[in-house]
Order: structure tokens, then C-alpha cells, then sequence
């Protein structure tokens, strides 16, 4: 592993992205893993830089004359001037312009023959602390809002120009700029100014699902119609008409089945802390940390596999699952809603800047819904990552093979049927390309910006491992005879749409680490305020969220198996659609927050959301 060149609480020199301009950094920190240096612009920009695009101070000093001054003015007074050398316009002999004497960098623009002077606000020695990681000091900004205004700070005062030909380009810890030349007086002329570049985000709380009303309505209705949908796949007629079934408490509970699936997420837990895997960071959030995570989701699944095939083996039916799924349902959701009143609890103590942006709304039915604590852990254990991989992923798998054995056992097969087939593998290719690149997930909304409450704890206890495998649950009573052409026409279907989800996915992550990447030297992006970049080629000069389209492509073409008997089992493709499309409005949202009027011209180059001219 190279050797790093600098130091945690360095000075250097660091290019901004996307530009030529080299401006002076504090070294916060390192990753050894990834070999990027986390670095704190003067005006407050956290960067994680290549440690090629950072310079040493030395270079960018002038150096100095090796002749003495002495022998300097000896020189000068008995040096004669050549006839053909001619003195400067409007510089008499041995006077220094005023410009030459500031201590300001200068940067000339060849192409405009402009002079372009950066101010950046200075560090203050309040804004750092020194922190204790892995046993070394690392330099740490601390997390302060700015209160003033972004007027106030645009007009604090810096050094007047001082040719006539000079441009000033002032830098606010907002990034917004404006252009003041030629010494003229009057109003700044602002060339880009982002709304709410590198703020807090929960400085303007937003309500989403429609508040506590709506907030109070999902918790009350998507419970029952769970287990609607679960008891009417299980029967012979699955016609949505039917009433809902009358079911006593003993239909919903038992103690043998919850101890089951206690020990269930038990299992799930001790392989989620399996010191195996690499550590990757999540986001920086907007208290400026960033989270650790362990990778090992694909080995708890390969792990859970091998237990699956022992007690095979041994004969031990899990077709136990399958006889008990309303109870397994009902044991899930009660544990959900433990764990929501427990994180609801703890999040009481809770620091402000450990909160997600719902959990200050002050509503109590919609902070609980939505979560007050954005990343609550017991210990080193993240509650929310492993909820959302390791329970709902590969419960949601489990559960489908639960379904496979009971098809075979039910319809008296040999081999599990051409349609169940299809679904187990289209879901579980969907599945493992998740838990292949699980990095990414660190970076969905969920993760980076939802709180984590009633939504998330049911949405990854219940609803992905019962509701996400409704199709092979159908196919269980309801067999489906499928022939060879529209096999082949499912399987192009679901390949298209991984197709564009994959590589959507995978052109985007790649950007985002590494943008000036030679292999990626085909794309176009326009540049933004906040320092990153925005595609607008590829996939991502298609539609602004491709990767949702491929998704949805596949969410169809999981249904198509089957059949057209009953609408029941395409409950999943409507679903993911109107979840998609409210998620695009919620993306959307934190992105004009965060990139400004960027992001409106971002929207005039790529215009539809989804697909192509409809949405």
C-alpha cells in the first residue's frame, strides 16, 4: 500500500473539481481503502480528493532571488539600459504596481486577459476539534449553522480591486457567486445562486406522505391489507371482490410461531456482525459525519443457503413456513412496532444533529411514522442497514424458495413449474445484484436521508419479505401453464429492464467516484455550484431516473408468469410504479435544495423523469 504524503491537520493545496484552480485545504482525514484525503475548504466545502489532486503549500510559493540585496542594487545602478528595451506604459522606473502588493492570489485568465482574484473566508481555529479515531487524532469540523443571511454574507467586506480589467470572484459559504468589475459601483451582479447549497437540510423541515394524517392512515391500513393480500392468494377464487376474512386473534398469533421468528432475526443479526467483509462509508450527512458499514450481506445469504440445504438434508420440512404465513406475518409486524416504539424511545436523547428532518417536525403520529432518529444504533449495530439488507432481502429470497417447496408439495411436482421458476430467478437476480453492489444502497434515500421509524421498520420487516413475494405465493394454489414463445418474450422483458437498471446504476456510482475517470471521457456533464457534476448522456441524458425505469420493466415482467386469471398477483407492479413515481418527487426535491438553480438547468437538458416523452 503506497505511503500517504500528508498528515491529518495539514495545509495544502487542492484543484476544485471540474476546474484548473488550485485553492488552500485542511487535511481532515484518510481512507486507506478507497486512498482518498477528506479535505475542508476555507469556505466550509467537505471533499474527498485523489491525492494527486492535492499540492504541496511549497509549490505554489514564490521563490526567492539567490542574489543578495546588496548586490542587487549594485547591479541595478551600474547596469545600463539597452536601447531597445523600452519602459511600461503608465509604471514609472523602480515603483511596484498596487496590484503586485496585495497579498491576494491572482489567477490570469489567458483566454480573456482578465485578472480573477478569489476571496475565500478564513478559517476560524472554533470551527475544529480534534477527534480520536482508530486511535489517531483526526482534525474534525464541527457542524455550525450560519446564521446570517446569504446577503449579509455576500456583502462582508473584502479588498476593493485594483486595475480596471480585474474580476473579482467572491466565494460565500453558500457558493453563491457574483461578479463585480471594472470598480463600478451599484448593485452585484450574481452569476449562479443556488437556494440551498451545502445547508443543513433540516433547517426547512418538509412534510411528506401527507403529514400525520396520512402518516396516521398508513400505519392503520397497510397492516390489514397485508394480510388481504395474503389470504386471498392462498385461496382457490382470488378475486379482489371478495370481503375481507373474519379471523379471530388465535388465527394471527401464536407464541411457538413469534419465538420462530424471533430467533429468525436473531440468526440475521449474528451474521450481520460477522467481522467479514469490507468497511465502506455511507454519505456525509449534514452533521458532517459519516458512517461505517460492514458489506457482508451476500455472505449471510450464501450462509443462510447452506443452513437451507442442511435442514433439507435432515429432512426437516420448512413447508412450516408456508402452513403458518399468516402468522409469520402477524409475528413480523408485531416485532416491527416494538422496534418502532423502541428507536421512538431512545431517539428521546437523541442529539439535534442526530435527528432526520421529520423527527423536528414536532408532530408526534408523524415523527413516530416517519422516524426521529435518522441512524440509531445499539453499540456498533445500525439498526436501519440491517433492517433493510439482511432482513427484508434475504427474507423476501427465503421466502420465495419457501414458496417453491410448497408449489411442489401442493401441485404434486416433481420440479418446481416453469412460471415459479421464473419468478424465483428474476427476484433473485434483482437480489444478488443488490447485495453485490450493497455499497450503493448506502447512498438511497432511505439510508442517507429517511429517519428510521414505523415506515422503514415494517417496510423491511413485513411488507419486502411478504408482500414482494405475492407472486410466487399465487402460483402456489393457482398454477399457471405458460408456453415457450411468451417464456422467451418474459425473459427479453426482464433482461431489458435489468439491462437499463444495471447499467444506469453502475455508469452513475462510477461518476460519482471517480468523474474525470479515462473510461468515462465519453460522457458530458454540466458542472454545479456544490462541486459535483451532473450527467446528461448515457442513460442519464435518457430520462433523469433510469434506473427506476429498468426497475419498473422488471416489476411487470416478475407479474407476467402469472397469468391473466386475476389481478391480484399484479398488485406488485402497481405498487412499485406509484411508489416509484412519489419517490422521483421526493428525489427531485432534495436535489433542487441541494444544486440550485443547477438543477432547473439540469431539468430543461433532460426533461422527462422516467419515461420518455410520457413522465
Amino acid at each position: 500500500m503506497p505511503s500517504r504524503r500528508f498528515n491529518n491537520g495539514d495545509t495544502a493545496m487542492a484543484r476544485w473539481p471540474g476546474s484548473s484552480l488550485y485553492f488552500e485545504v485542511q487535511i481532515v482525514s484518510y481512507d486507506p481503502s478507497t486512498q482518498l484525503y477528506s479535505v475542508l475548504f476555507k469556505d466550509g466545502t467537505d471533499m474527498e480528493l485523489k491525492e494527486n489532486e492535492i499540492k504541496s503549500l511549497t509549490i505554489f510559493r514564490p521563490k526567492k532571488s539567490s542574489a543578495s540585496p546588496s548586490r542587487r542594487r549594485s547591479r541595478s545602478r551600474t547596469r545600463s539600459r539597452s536601447p531597445a528595451r523600452t519602459q511600461s506604459r503608465g509604471r514609472s522606473p523602480g515603483r511596484t504596481p498596487k496590484s503586485a502588493q496585495k497579498s491576494s492570489p491572482v489567477i490570469r485568465d489567458s483566454r480573456k486577459g482578465d485578472v480573477l482574484k478569489v476571496h475565500l473566508t478564513p478559517l476560524k481555529l472554533q470551527d475544529f476539534a480534534v477527534e480520536k479515531r482508530n486511535g489517531e487524532d483526526v482534525v474534525a469540523r464541527r457542524a455550525l449553522l450560519h446564521e446570517q443571511s446569504p446577503v449579509i454574507q455576500a456583502e462582508e467586506k473584502v479588498e476593493e480591486p485594483q486595475a480596471k480589467n480585474e474580476k473579482v470572484l467572491r466565494y460565500s459559504k453558500r457558493k453563491e457567486y457574483f461578479l463585480e468589475s471594472d470598480n463600478k459601483e451599484g448593485p452585484k451582479e450574481f452569476i449562479s445562486k443556488p437556494e440551498a447549497t451545502n445547508i443543513l437540510p433540516d433547517e426547512y423541515p418538509v412534510v411528506e406522505f401527507g403529514g400525520a394524517i396520512g402518516a396516521a392512515l398508513s400505519m392503520l391500513s397497510m397492516p390489514p391489507l397485508l394480510y388481504y393480500l395474503v389470504y386471498m392468494c392462498t385461496q382457490e377464487d382470488a378475486s379482489l371482490c371478495n370481503f375481507y376474512p373474519h379471523w379471530t386473534f388465535s388465527d394471527l398469533w401464536d407464541s411457538t410461531v413469534f419465538g420462530y421468528f424471533a430467533l429468525w432475526i436473531l440468526l440475521l443479526a449474528l451474521l450481520h456482525l460477522l467481522p467479514i467483509g469490507k468497511i465502506a462509508h455511507g454519505v456525509r450527512l449534514a452533521n458532517g459525519k459519516r458512517l461505517r458499514y460492514r458489506i457482508n450481506g451476500l455472505l449471510a445469504l450464501f450462509l443462510v443457503g447452506i443452513l437451507v440445504a442442511v435442514l433439507s438434508y435432515q429432512r426437516i420440512s420448512l413447508l412450516y413456513v408456508y402452513d403458518h404465513l399468516h402468522q409469520f406475518a402477524a409475528s413480523a409486524t408485531l416485532l416491527s412496532l416494538m422496534l418502532s416504539a423502541y428507536v421512538f424511545i431512545r431517539s428521546r436523547t437523541a442529539s439535534q444533529e442526530d435527528l432526520s428532518t421529520a423527527g423536528k417536525s414536532g408532530n408526534l403520529i408523524y415523527t413516530f411514522f416517519m422516524g426521529r432518529e435518522l441512524n440509531p444504533h445499539i453499540g456498533k449495530f445500525d439498526l436501519k442497514h440491517f433492517s433493510a439488507v439482511h432482513v427484508a432481502l434475504i427474507g423476501w429470497v427465503f421466502n420465495n424458495f419457501i414458496m417453491l417447496l410448497a408449489e411442489m408439495n401442493v401441485q404434486q411436482l416433481e420440479i418446481p413449474s416453469p412460471s415459479m421458476i421464473l419468478v424465483n430467478a428474476f427476484q433473485l437476480l434483482y437480489v444478488l445484484h443488490a447485495l453485490w453492489h450493497q455499497e450503493n444502497i448506502l447512498t438511497s434515500l432511505d439510508i442517507a436521508h429517511d429517519g428510521f421509524g414505523f415506515m422503514l421498520a415494517f417496510g423491511n420487516l413485513v411488507w419486502v419479505p411478504f408482500v414482494y413475494s405475492l407472486q410466487a405465493l399465487y402460483l402456489v394454489k393457482h398454477p399457471v401453464e405458460i408456453s415457450q414463445a411468451a417464456l422467451a418474450a418474459i425473459v427479453a422483458l426482464n433482461t431489458f429492464g435489468y439491462v437499463i437498471f444495471r447499467r444506469a446504476n453502475n455508469l452513475k456510482n462510477a461518476f460519482r467516484k471517480n468523474p474525470e475517470d479515462p473510461r468515462l471521457s465519453y460522457l458530458n456533464s454540466i458542472p454545479t455550484s456544490y462541486g459535483s457534476q451532473l450527467l446528461i448522456s448515457g442513460w442519464w441524458g435518457f430520462v433523469r431516473h433510469p434506473n427506476y425505469l429498468g426497475d419498473i420493466i422488471m416489476a411487470w415482467a416478475w407479474c407476467l408468469p402469472c397469468g391473466f386469471d386475476y389481478i391480484l398477483p399484479y398488485f406488485y407492479g402497481f405498487f412499485l410504479t406509484g411508489l416509484l413515481i412519489h419517490r422521483v418527487s421526493r428525489v427531485e426535491h432534495q436535489c433542487r435544495r441541494k444544486y440550485g438553480h443547477d438543477w432547473d438547468k439540469y431539468c430543461k437538458l433532460v426533461p422527462y423523469r422516467i419515461v420518455p416523452y410520457v413522465y
